[in-house]
C-alpha cells in the first residue's frame, strides 16, 4: 500500500509544473496561498481567473496542475464562471481540460443555462457544439434554449427603446 501511495505521489509531482513567478504574484494579489487554495466561498484560483477573463492565468494554473474540476460551496466549477462572464476562450481551455459539459450546480443550473440566461450567445454556442444538452430543464421548467430566446427578446426590446 505504501508503495502505491508513493508511486501516485510521484506521478502527481511529475504532472505539476513549478509555479511561475507571474502566477505566484497573481495568487498573492488575489489572496490565495497556492494553486489549490480556496477563498471564503470555496472558490479556487482557477475559478477566480475564469471569472476575471484571465486566459494566461487559467493556462498557467492548468499547466501547474490546478484542479479545474473543483467545485465551490454552491457546486459551481470554473466552466460555470467562464459561462457567467461569457469567456469563450477560457471555456475552450476548460473543456479541453475535461470539465463535464452538463454539470449542474446545487441549484440544478448548467453552464449552458447560465450562458443562455446571461445572453452570452457565443458561449452557449460553444457549449452546444461540444455536446451540452440544451433541452435539460431547470427547476423552473425552462431549458437553455428557452433562456436564450428570452435573453434575445430582452435585447431586442432594449434596442427598440427610444431616448426621451
Amino acid at each position: 500500500m505504501n508503495a502505491l501511495l508513493h508511486r501516485a505521489a510521484a506521478r502527481s509531482a511529475r504532472r505539476a509544473a513549478p509555479v511561475p513567478k507571474r502566477l505566484s504574484a497573481w495568487l498573492r494579489l488575489q489572496g490565495f496561498a497556492g494553486i489549490h487554495a480556496r477563498d471564503a466561498g470555496g472558490n479556487t484560483p482557477i475559478m477566480r481567473a475564469a471569472a476575471q477573463g484571465e486566459e494566461g492565468i487559467v493556462d498557467a494554473l492548468l499547466s501547474c496542475g490546478a484542479a479545474a474540476d473543483a467545485l465551490n460551496d454552491q457546486g459551481n466549477n470554473a466552466l460555470w464562471f467562464a459561462s457567467l462572464y461569457g469567456s469563450v476562450a477560457i471555456g475552450r481551455r476548460l473543456l479541453a481540460a475535461g470539465l463535464p459539459i452538463d454539470h449542474a450546480n446545487d441549484d440544478d443550473i448548467t453552464c449552458a443555462m447560465l450562458a443562455a440566461a446571461c445572453g452570452h450567445h457565443a458561449m452557449l454556442a460553444l457549449l452546444l457544439d461540444h455536446g451540452a444538452n440544451g433541452d435539460r430543464c431547470a427547476p423552473d421548467g425552462r431549458t437553455a434554449r428557452d433562456m436564450a430566446v428570452i435573453a434575445l427578446m430582452a435585447e431586442f426590446a432594449l434596442s427598440m427603446e427610444t431616448p426621451r
